[in-house]
C-alpha cells in the first residue's frame, strides 16, 4: 500500500502531541511495509518520515525542486525524513508550476492520502486526490487544511447533484491518529 502523508508545514512550533502524533503514524506505516509518499518538505510529513524511515520504511519524498542543492537552497527544504527523492522534470515559470507538478506526481501513485493540518498547498494536494478518486483520511485535532477541506467537502456533498464528481473517492474523517491508524489498517486489506 502507497500512503502519501500531507500536512503542516510551517507552524512556528510543533507541540509534543503533534510530534507523538507523528512519530506513532510514521512507526505504524514502517511496520506494514507501506511505501510513503510526502512532498519532501518540513513539517507533519517530514516527522512522519523520519520515524519511518528510522523503522526501515521506503518513503519517497517528491520535491519540487529540479535537484537536490535546488531542494535546500531554493526551496530551504530538509534532506532528511525520505530515504528516496524524486524531483520534478520541469523548470516552471514560477514556483507554483514546480508545486502543483510536485502534488499531481506524487498523487498519480498513491493509494490512500493521510492528512494532518496544513495550508494552501495541502489543501491542493487533498483536491487532487479528490479528483484522482483516492481514499483521503482527515485526521481532526490539526486544524488548517484537513479542517477547511472537509468543510467544502460537506458543502459541495450536500448540495451538488452529480454523484459522478466524487464517485469513487473516499473521504473518512477521524478524529486523531489511533483512528487514522485504524481505518489504515482495514484499506490495507484493500489494497494489499
Amino acid at each position: 500500500m502507497r500512503v502519501t502523508v500531507y500536512g503542516g508545514t510551517n507552524n512556528v512550533v510543533y507541540s509534543e502531541q503533534e510530534m507523538a502524533c507523528s512519530h506513532k503514524l510514521g512507526r505504524y506505516l514502517a511496520s506494514i511495509g507501506a511505501e510513503i509518499l510526502t512532498g519532501a518538505c518540513r513539517g507533519f510529513p517530514q516527522f512522519v518520515g523520519q520515524e519511518a524511515v528510522k523503522h526501515g520504511a521506503k518513503v519517497v519524498g517528491y520535491s519540487p525542486a529540479l535537484n537536490e542543492r535546488d531542494h535546500v537552497e531554493k526551496y530551504q527544504f530538509p534532506l532528511d525524513g525520505v530515504s528516496h527523492m524524486e524531483y520534478i522534470k520541469i523548470d516552471g515559470v514560477n514556483q507554483a508550476d514546480n508545486f502543483l507538478r510536485r502534488s499531481w506526481d506524487m498523487n498519480e501513485f498513491s493509494d490512500v492520502a493521510v492528512a494532518l493540518g496544513g495550508s494552501w498547498g495541502t489543501y491542493t494536494e487533498l483536491l487532487f486526490s479528490f479528483w484522482y478518486k483516492k481514499t483521503i483520511i482527515l485526521v481532526k485535532g490539526f486544524g488548517g487544511a484537513c479542517e477547511a477541506f472537509h468543510s467544502t467537502w460537506k458543502f459541495f456533498d450536500e448540495r451538488d447533484n452529480n454523484p459522478a464528481v466524487h464517485q469513487g473517492s473516499t473521504i473518512i474523517i477521524v478524529e486523531n491518529v489511533e483512528e487514522a491508524i485504524s481505518e489504515l489498517e482495514k484499506l490495507r486489506k484493500k489494497f494489499g
